[in-house]
Parts: structure tokens; sequence; C-alpha cells
């Protein structure tokens, strides 16, 4: 696997974009520059993966970008209404990733996904709610899990138990359970904590 090249890293919170440049760079990504919300606006012409902030940016500024230098797009967001789902399928957008569930596993992970030529506009991290479904498409190579599958299969890595699962995806405590238990067949794990292992080390998540 190919992995991008130079990575620009674009988020309004200087605490936030250190960390996304600090993760990049402990797996070897070389960082073209930093900005926030594209300003002053930055020569992008030496970079291959732009990391932006959505909200501050808005997709078509980041997919004119794109266009004139030749860029993936990776969009960061904060919430995922119906408007930031149109502006996505728009817009050309590599992938989108949720901030307030955004863990190095789930960039990093997104960024391996793009080196490999898989570029599905998908919403990491947030399930879809009325009017979202399109913006939710599957990864190209999820191992045969499910949307619902991959959903708990994240909450999992993130460190939530049964019962905060179901309270974030409105579903029994008993659904949950089924549903780890064939995450954990399909993946061969004994445990969750090795299913979870297994789906990091794929990329899955």
């Amino acid at each position: 696997m190919k992995p991008p090249g130079p990575v620009w890293v674009d988020e309004r919170n200087p605490i936030y974009r250190r960390g996304l440049v600090t993760c990049l760079q402990a797996e070897g990504y070389v960082i073209a520059g930093e900005s926030a919300a594209l300003r002053p606006p930055p020569d992008l012409s030496g970079s291959s993966l732009l990391i932006f902030d959505l909200d501050a940016v808005g997709s078509e500024a980041a997919a004119a970008l794109a266009r004139r230098d030749d860029l993936l797009l990776i969009g960061l967001v904060r919430s995922t209404p119906a408007a930031h789902v149109r502006e996505l399928l728009g817009a050309g957008m590599s992938a989108a990733l949720l901030l307030r569930t955004l863990t190095p596993s789930r960039l990093l992970s997104c960024i391996r996904a793009l080196g490999e030529g898989n570029a599905p506009i998908r919403i990491k991290g947030e399930t879809p709610g009325p009017g979202t479904a399109a913006a939710f498409a599957p990864d190209a190579d999820n191992r045969g899990l499910t949307r619902r599958e991959l959903d708990v299969l994240s909450l999992l890595a993130d460190g939530d138990s049964t019962r905060e699962i179901a309270h974030q995806l409105s579903y029994s405590e008993r659904t949950v359970k089924n549903i780890v238990h064939d995450v954990r067949r399909k993946l061969d794990g004994r445990t969750r904590a090795q299913a979870v292992a297994v789906a990091a080390r794929r990329g899955i998540i």
C-alpha cells in the first residue's frame, strides 16, 4: 500500500490541530503545513492530502483547492445536518470524520483506506439520522460487517460499555450483545478487545 504523500492540516482549534499533526508525525507522515480555516490561503501544491475543518472552510472551497492542486480531502465535522450531507455528496469529498468521536485509530485507518484507493463519502463515528443515509456508504472493505456492526465496533473501540452503546444507538442491551457476538464471530475474536484489535489491525476502524 502506498500512503498519501505530504499532508496539510487545517483546523481552527490549535489544540486539535496540534493533536492531529502529532498523531500523523508519529506514524511517519510528512506534514506539508498547517492553517486555520485556510487563512491566509496556503500553498498546497506540494501536498497530497488535505485534512480540513469543514465547518470553517466549507466543502465547495476545499473542493476547488482539490481540483487545482489534485488533493485528496478529509473533512472534519462537528455535526451531521442534512446540509452537510448534500455538500459532501456534491463536492468530491474523499471522507469525513466526526470530531467528537475522532480517535487516532479512526484517523489513521481512514488515511490508509485512501492510500488503498478506497474513498467512500462517509461520516465516521456517527450513525445516520433521518435524511442522512446517502452519506453513509459502506466501506469498500469491511470484512462482511454490516453498517450497524461497524457502528457498534467503533463504539467498542472507544471503550463504551454495552449500556452506553445501547443508549447512543437507541438499541436494547440484548440487541447490542447479539451484535457484539456476531462481530466477534466474523473477526474470529475470542473477546471484545481482541475483535477491536483485529479490526484496527485490518484498517476496518
